[in-house]
């Protein structure tokens, strides 16, 4: 029975993402990302700092262009998604860009294919959160190197105001997601030696509704420098709408 239920989870999670990848239009959600400006730099200069000349892992790499992105710089890259339909869209793009030190794959993030210690490093945005916790962060340890490094971009569940959007959009997620709760890290800390949070996107909601008006980048802006204090403060950092993952093998 439990077995047949996580094959309806992934087969839910397969059909909602190539649904998604097959649409001409971008999600309105994706504009929402204005706010998190912040958490993304923070992100990519982790991503690319950690992944320069390493064998790499984009786990849950959708359409393969982060993974291509990094190319330049990475010894390898591995790509794996849930998505056929992504996939065929990644390796179609790479084979346009004659990219050679990608390779992408549909796969099971929660039951991988690849050998135990077969990455320096693991990344990936907005994945862990429509995952079994336990089983993915099982995976990625079994696949790090030791002193393997695992960085994603992940959202947060605590947080009432952007708890009640989602209730108001379902149609925009999975049923089976579930943003990051504080109690969730106590799984991370069962599978990594060590891990660093960072913690963004408090003040800087207030910057939506600007955010196609010139003073939207500086409305952003002080919600970015208000954040820096608020989210030093225990209890209201989870509060925060994306926290920033660094796991140590």
């Amino acid at each position: 029975m439990m077995q047949n239920q996580s094959d309806d989870r992934l087969a839910r999670e397969r059909d909602f993402h190539n649904d998604r990848f097959g649409a001409v239009e971008a999600r309105k959600e994706d504009t929402f990302y204005f706010a998190a400006e912040a958490a993304v730099v923070a992100y990519w200069k982790l991503v690319r700092q950690t992944t320069a000349g390493k064998d790499v892992l984009e786990y849950g790499c959708s359409n393969g262009q982060s993974s291509m992105r990094l190319a330049p710089s990475a010894k390898h890259i591995s790509g794996i998604d849930i998505s056929d339909v992504a996939i065929a869209q990644a390796k179609a793009e790479a084979a346009r860009r004659s990219i050679s030190n990608v390779s992408f794959s549909v796969g099971n993030a929660e039951k991988m294919d690849f050998p135990p210690a077969s990455f320096d490093v693991v990344f990936g945005s907005g994945i862990l959160h429509h995952l079994n916790l336990e089983e993915a962060l099982t995976e990625i340890r079994r696949v790090l190197r030791p002193s393997g490094r695992a960085i994603f971009f992940e959202p947060l569940g605590h947080n009432p105001a952007i708890n009640l959007y989602r209730r108001r959009t379902p149609e925009a997620r999975t049923v089976d997601e579930h943003p990051l709760l504080k109690s969730d890290f106590s799984i991370v800390g069962q599978h990594f030696s060590r891990y660093d949070l960072q913690f963004f996107g408090l003040s800087t909601l207030a910057s939506l509704p600007f955010r196609t008006l010139a003073a939207g980048r500086a409305i952003r802006a002080v919600g970015e420098r208000v954040d820096n204090l608020l989210l030093k403060i225990p209890g209201l950092k989870w509060q925060a709408w994306i926290v920033v993952m660094v796991l140590e093998a």
